[in-house]
């Protein structure tokens, strides 16, 4: 099983790129994929190679009764589960795991045996009892009520008298936050997540049921990624508080019950050592990228210096860093072209960076091109490869950019640095003066770019293909599941 969430094969971007690598390259192991998305309406974004045997799609968003969407139990199921849930019901089966749930999510360093435990039980609760009627009961309103407003050693001040309009949103954020437990629990040899968050309950839960090996990959590290999303997506300094500590539980758990911990980057690693995982469960393991599809092709002639960037287009890429540093650049490169190749994942960080070409007259500097689906093309154009995320794990990006003997500037987030070595130029994060001076001096110096080119391009040959990305895989799929114990599965 491959657990992901607002990724693959509903989204594009670099880990729905990795997950199907992973599962187009591996046609010896079957994969039954388990995506926690937005909504039930999204489409199938990538055409699925035969060994994938099963996609089970999870909303948390877009429905208030996930019965109606379930295909795993018939309409029979659904009415009786409905019946059974009475007020009665909910108070002696549900509310007391409901309350250690929160007293667990609230408390530092909690038992991680004991919260799997309640959760698998309220996964059991689930499947015999109607999700929506419970999640929107009296009963739970109570008890979260109740927890929310408790003492606890990690609560900051300025959190201690929530309001009830703080209450609703986090009553509300749980009913679509714990979706997950809904489903049922899925069967295989190995449950792999993409991700430390949400989706990776999955597969705590399937070790918990099943006894089943359970490798966790770790591309961004998702607990910063949520730290700096939430301070800009949430306005209450309450339900922002518990949203991160909600997110620090699961983050916690899935570290805890892993087997094997599969960075693509070590620097993703020095946060799960911080966490509490023994170095002995962590293997790194770098992302591959074909070199027979990507390599250098033959420059087109251009008469302006291009720039060129890649990816989605939203806050942890750092559009609107790289607007400030074509600012910056305009004085000495008038007619310098940046092309941003890349969809718009959140519609106002976009809106965001049009505003500030607009108000700094960068129209005819700035082209957005949209997506590609050559860009091989767009690395080989380009006079420099410029990347000004704020986050990232080990991008697939920068590694295909190298394989295209790109002149490659990249601010020195998680594994950039060591993609790139010495074969590229590193800049800090969110600083557009130092990028500017970077792609200043890359475009005033055609030998430096063409001997940053080779480097990088050999680099990426040397330790970053897609052949050792996938035999390192699939040698850990088979040793995983060789220790998984049978009999546990037979007992269960």
């Amino acid at each position: 099983m491959l657990a992901s969430e607002g990724t693959y094969p509903f989204y594009h971007g670099g880990v729905s790129t990795w997950c199907h690598r992973l599962t187009n390259g591996l046609p010896n192991i079957d994969f039954s994929l388990l995506s926690v998305v937005t909504n039930p309406f999204q489409t199938v974004k990538y055409e699925l190679s035969s060994n994938v045997v099963d996609v089970l799609k999870i909303p948390q968003w877009g429905l208030m009764q996930p019965a109606e969407y379930s295909r795993h139990q018939p309409t029979s199921t659904v009415l009786r589960n409905r019946w059974n849930t009475t007020s009665d019901a909910i108070n002696s089966k549900f509310r007391p795991l409901m309350e250690q749930f929160l007293a667990l999510t609230f408390t530092q360093n909690c038992d991680k045996e004991e919260l799997g435990r309640i959760l698998l039980k309220m996964q059991y609760y689930f499947q015999r009892h109607d999700y929506a009627k419970t999640m929107n009961s009296p009963e739970v309103w109570n008890v979260v009520q109740h927890a929310v407003r408790a003492t606890y050693d990690c609560r900051p001040r300025g959190t201690e008298n929530p309001t009830v309009a703080d209450v609703k949103s986090v009553f509300r954020l749980l009913y679509h936050m714990l979706m997950i437990l809904h489903f049922p629990i899925q069967i295989a040899d190995v449950s792999h997540s993409s991700a430390s968050s949400f989706c990776g309950i999955a597969c705590v839960l399937a070790k918990l049921e099943h006894g089943t090996p359970y490798l966790l990959t770790e591309h961004g590290v998702y607990l910063r990624e949520q730290y700096l999303n939430l301070r800009r997506q949430m306005k209450s300094f309450f339900v922002r508080w518990f949203m991160y500590r909600l997110c620090q539980t699961v983050v916690e758990l899935s570290l805890y019950f892993a087997d094997q911990v599969s960075p693509v980057c070590a620097y993703n690693a020095r946060w799960e050592k911080r966490m509490g995982v023994e170095e002995e469960r962590i293997h790194v393991i770098f992302n591959g990228v074909d070199p027979g599809k990507f390599h250098r092709v033959e420059k087109e002639p251009c008469d302006h210096p291009v720039v060129s960037t890649v990816g989605l287009i939203y806050q942890l890429k750092g559009q609107l860093d790289l607007i400030d540093a074509v600012g910056l650049l305009k004085p000495k490169f008038p007619n310098v072209e940046v092309r941003f190749y890349g969809t718009a994942s959140d519609q106002k960080y976009y809106d965001d960076c049009k505003k500030k070409v607009a108000d700094q007259q960068l129209e005819k500097n700035i082209n957005w091109a949209g997506s590609t689906k050559e860009p091989w093309k767009v690395y080989s154009q380009a006079d420099v490869v410029a990347f000004s995320s704020i986050s990232e794990g080990f991008p697939y990006v920068v590694v295909e950019a190298m394989l295209c003997g790109a002149a490659i500037i990249a601010t020195d987030v998680g594994g950039v640095r060591e993609a790139t070595g010495e074969a590229g130029i590193i800049v800090p994060a969110k600083n557009p003066e130092k990028m500017a001076e970077a792609i200043a001096f890359l475009l005033s110096n055609p030998q430096e770019r063409e001997r940053l080119g080779q480097m990088a391009q050999k680099r990426a040959l040397d330790f970053f293909t897609e052949e050792t990305f996938l035999n390192n895989y699939e040698n850990t799929y088979r040793a995983l599941a060789a220790k998984r114990n049978p009999q546990k599965l037979l007992q269960a």
